[in-house]
């Protein structure tokens, strides 16, 4: 097990506030508003990569920046933008994973990350009565399955110096509820004291750009229908692996993964 780092916080909204940015390819971006969608809009994860870097060209060349893929789908369309950055951009997977309360299958007591630290709710935490034990044995078992995912990433650990007072540009390939992105945003902004944080996605329901904006200073996104559905049928090959994303994975990942993708 790796050493848990513990960081306590109450649920709450952070207060930052900032313009999402266009999409800057005619025809790619969907709002409230627009028509559904019935034709794939990417090849697959590394085409939404190279537009979503389209979006994101302010951090150019920006050695403070530091990409975050949160799922393996996710680290395809990061290594994309992060090498569309420059130089001096970091690319890094940082997964995070909710701690289960058994009674309540739903319900999260907080947040348990790859890097070892931990983000709990003591609100929920005390109002169900969960005991430090249980808590702890939780925690440890999420922990374990992470060590492992981490392990997997070929490139370097994220770790308190390399998050530390940054821009944290968190990355995933699509959107549906967003619970991952959700428990990401959460654990990085009580865990760390980023400069900025935005989140940079292809695919992003507009209902959840709205929840997401409360908490993160932009949500950059090429995008943004009123009803998301499957996030599959935006991409060519919907969660089937092609073989560029593969190479991709097998690069990046001890084991490149499964033929398919998931979302949340």
């Amino acid at each position: 097990m790796v050493g848990i780092h513990t960081y306590s916080a109450s649920s709450g909204n952070h207060g930052h506030m900032a313009a999402t940015v266009s999409p800057l390819r005619p025809g790619y971006g969907l709002s409230a508003g627009s028509r559904r969608q019935s034709t794939a809009v990417f090849d697959d994860r590394i085409h939404a990569g190279s537009q979503l870097a389209n979006n994101l060209r302010e951090y150019v060349g920006d050695p403070n920046v530091v990409v975050l893929s949160v799922s393996r789908g996710g680290a395809v369309v990061g290594s994309v933008v992060a090498s569309a950055l420059g130089r001096g951009v970091a690319h890094l997977y940082y997964v995070v994973r909710p701690i289960p309360f058994a009674s309540m299958p739903r319900l999260s007591l907080g947040s348990v990350a790859g890097d070892g630290s931990v983000r709990i709710d003591n609100v929920v935490a005390r109002s169900v009565g969960v005991s430090d034990g249980v808590l702890l044995r939780s925690i440890e078992a999420v922990d374990e399955e992470l060590s492992r995912e981490q392990a997997a990433f070929y490139g370097a650990v994220p770790t308190a110096e390399r998050l530390e007072g940054r821009t944290l540009v968190i990355v995933d390939d699509g959107m549906e509820a967003g619970d991952t992105m959700r428990e990401a945003v959460m654990h990085l902004r009580h865990c760390y004291r980023a400069s900025k944080v935005v989140v940079a996605v292809p695919v992003c329901l507009a209902d959840l750009r709205k929840q997401l904006l409360r908490h993160v200073d932009g949500v950059v996104d090429i995008v943004s229908p009123v009803f998301v559905g499957n996030v599959a049928r935006w991409y060519a090959l919907g969660v089937t692996v092609s073989a560029a994303e593969q190479q991709a994975l097998d690069h990046m990942f001890v084991n490149g993964g499964n033929s398919s993708f998931d979302f949340d």
